[in-house]
């Protein structure tokens, strides 16, 4: 009875401080400075220094936390969203906070971490560039400092003029606060028209750079090659470059890189000296003028990638099926392979290409989806846009029968269908694959966009599996005569 009695009192308690805030901020502050250090540094700065003023206990913590971070987004208004007009307090709040915070906090304390999100509204920059600038030259720093700079406008709102208006905006930014730029360790930029050696001159003066994003940014009309060179840079992303060319000259120390729509009609990548890169993420959605890519001519200087993801978009697939004596020397390091966005009604049996060249390869992600609320219907809009018209690629195996395939434990299908198409797949690479541990399955993705699609648009019934019965029979039809194939390796996931 006691023992119940007392359960019951212990709920009561938790009950009544559920329902007192006030209580809950009495047992938060009484706990030691240290860890409420640490938990204060799990937040973001602005709701850190609120947490702080709750009480006199702990208000002195406001000056000892060794992460600050913050965002226009800890400013939104009480409605949820931000309009254009919004977005001048916003900014304005987040450069007094960054001004305020950093100026006042102890200098004993070590400052680890320093990422500030802002608008590209060019006094607040000053403040922010200036209070940024400062905190480098007196705290201890710094594992990590970040700007990421944002423009005012959805990129579809932006007109060639708003693009130079925001280029000259960031390179005046960037000439009154060179000292805070040269201590960034991430960047990011989006929605800018640059000069010819603007892009350059930023990289060059981030000396410890350790990841660039570079989305929806251009150069002026002449100039339609990038040349990217830098020591520490380890991560570089770039999205929607409208150039001919970015040549990746001297990047020792680049592990990955992820580029993604491309308007040159060729290979939009060169690569010199980067000898530790990995991973490299590709996402095209091709047009008809644009060339196919043949890995191995295109990855000849990068013969250490491990992790590769090719995106499609739904469209014409933009790599070559090659032989493995070809691919071999630029893919014998490959160990996970994802290919995104394969159209719906196309044949995959061609992406078994890599199955040969890639004798390391692990795991082997393929997503088969046409993503219609992504893509362009209309038909005399995708002429005039210069779509191509989704065919199959043609393949044969170069491999000698028999073919086996060692170190491949793991393949997972997105969108899978029970056709021949899908059934054929699986079993060439069941039974090539000698060591595979798990086959598994999904039906279509479908996300939250796709809800909305124009009721115009007719959309192929699924038809995954949806009772035990049509899954025991699916996995009979795929080893069925298949000696060294387990079923028991194959599961449905949806």
């Amino acid at each position: 009875m006691k023992n119940k009695k007392g359960s019951r009192r212990n709920r009561n308690k938790k009950s009544a401080a559920h329902n007192n805030p006030q209580l809950v901020v009495d047992r938060f502050t009484k706990l030691p400075d240290d860890l409420l250090l640490n938990i204060l540094d799990r937040l973001n700065t602005p709701d850190a220094v609120r947490t702080c003023l709750l009480s006199k206990r702990t208000i002195h913590l406001r000056h000892m936390l060794s992460r600050f971070q913050i965002s226009v987004d800890s400013f939104v208004p009480d409605c949820g969203y931000a309009t254009l007009k919004d977005t001048i307090p916003m900014n304005a709040a987040v450069a007094d906070a960054t001004d305020s915070i950093l100026n006042f906090r102890r200098q004993d304390i070590p400052l680890r971490h320093l990422s500030v999100c802002f608008y590209l509204k060019y006094y607040d920059c000053l403040t922010i560039g200036k209070a940024v600038a400062r905190a480098m030259a007196t705290n201890n720093l710094l594992d990590s400092v970040e700007f990421i700079i944002l423009p005012e406008k959805k990129p579809e709102h932006y007109s060639t003029y708003d693009l130079r208006h925001n280029g000259k905006q960031l390179m005046r930014f960037f000439g009154a606060c060179t000292d805070a730029f040269a201590g960034l360790t991430r960047l990011y930029l989006r929605n800018l028209k640059l000069g010819e050696t603007d892009i350059p001159n930023i990289i060059a003066t981030c000396k410890l750079l350790e990841y660039l994003r570079l989305s929806f940014c251009e150069t002026e009309d002449s100039v339609l090659q990038l040349q990217v060179e830098h020591p520490r840079l380890v991560e570089l992303d770039i999205y929607h470059a409208s150039l001919e060319l970015v040549e990746l000259n001297y990047l020792p120390n680049l592990k990955h890189l992820d580029f993604s729509l491309w308007v040159c009609p060729h290979e939009p990548l060169s690569f010199g000296n980067v000898p530790l890169l990995s991973s490299l993420s590709l996402t095209n959605v091709a047009m008809r003028y644009q060339e196919v890519i043949r890995l191995s001519h295109f990855l000849a200087n990068v013969p250490n990638i491990s992790d590769l993801y090719l995106n499609f978009g739904s469209e014409k697939i933009w790599v070559q099926p090659e032989c493995p004596k070809l691919l071999a020397p630029v893919l014998r390091n490959l160990q996970v392979l994802n290919l995104d966005e394969l159209p719906e009604e196309c044949d995959i049996s061609w992406t078994c290409f890599f199955l040969e060249a890639a004798p390391s390869l692990k795991e082997m992600r393929v997503t088969v989806w046409d993503h219609w609320c992504g893509m362009q219907t209309d038909k005399v809009e995708r002429e005039e846009q210069g779509y191509s018209e989704k065919a199959n690629v043609e393949w044969e195996s170069s491999a000698p029968d028999g073919f086996r395939h060692y170190n491949l434990t793991k393949l997972t299908i997105y969108g899978f269908q029970p056709n021949d198409n899908f059934l054929g797949y699986i079993r060439h690479i069941m039974e090539a694959a000698v060591n595979l541990e798990d086959v598994s399955l999904y039906d279509r993705k479908v996300l939250e966009c796709c809800e909305d699609l124009d009721l115009k648009i007719k959309v192929a019934p699924s038809w995954y599996p949806q009772t035990i019965e049509e899954e025991e029979l699916l996995r009979k039809q795929i080893t069925e005569g298949l000696v060294m194939a387990s079923p028991h390796v194959i599961h449905f996931r949806s």
